[in-house]
């Protein structure tokens, strides 16, 4: 072992300097590029699987909505701690009926979901400017109830050539 080192002791030394500058560029990497995971949602994604909520949750409320007969279709997606629902409704349907299947989606959740996920719907109609549509819901954690955005007058382009 001693003859090979003194034979190779130059060799040895370029492997000991090339490995330590490769712990090294690691070390730098880590303390100037942050880890993508934590990038996106730093800590707010802690604890999210201790608050798993199944598939079948879902299903219940696809399926909810389908049977609606005002309810023309619907989506969710999943961001994070937001659940957000888009519900695209009937011509007919009124505001006061629109927030109201909103609201019915928060029956399918358990309470550890309600206090840990924030829950949005988005309340549309094919024609966007029927009965001021768009409008959103949101339940935080902490609130009871879903939360609306305050409702807008929609001025058409006849009513705004009058002034």
């Amino acid at each position: 072992m001693k003859k090979f080192l003194k034979r190779n002791r130059f060799t040895c030394i370029l492997v000991f300097i090339f490995a330590l500058f490769v712990i090294l560029g690691f070390k730098v990497k880590d303390i100037l590029v942050p880890d993508e995971g934590k990038a996106a949602y730093g800590e707010r994604l802690k604890n999210i699987d201790k608050h798993p909520i199944s598939d079948e949750v879902y299903d219940k409320i696809d399926e909810e909505l389908d049977k609606n007969s005002n309810v023309i279709n619907s989506s969710h997606r999943i961001q994070g701690k937001i659940i957000i629902y888009s519900i695209t409704v009937d011509e007919k349907v009124s505001v006061k009926d629109a927030r109201s299947i909103g609201e019915g989606i928060l029956k399918f959740f358990d309470e550890d979901a309600l206090e840990y996920y924030t829950i949005r719907v988005i309340m549309s109609k094919e024609n966007e400017e029927l009965n001021n549509f768009p409008f959103i819901g949101e339940k935080h954690p902490k609130s009871n109830g879903l939360s609306w955005e305050k409702e807008r007058d929609i001025v058409t382009e006849s009513e705004q050539d009058e002034e």
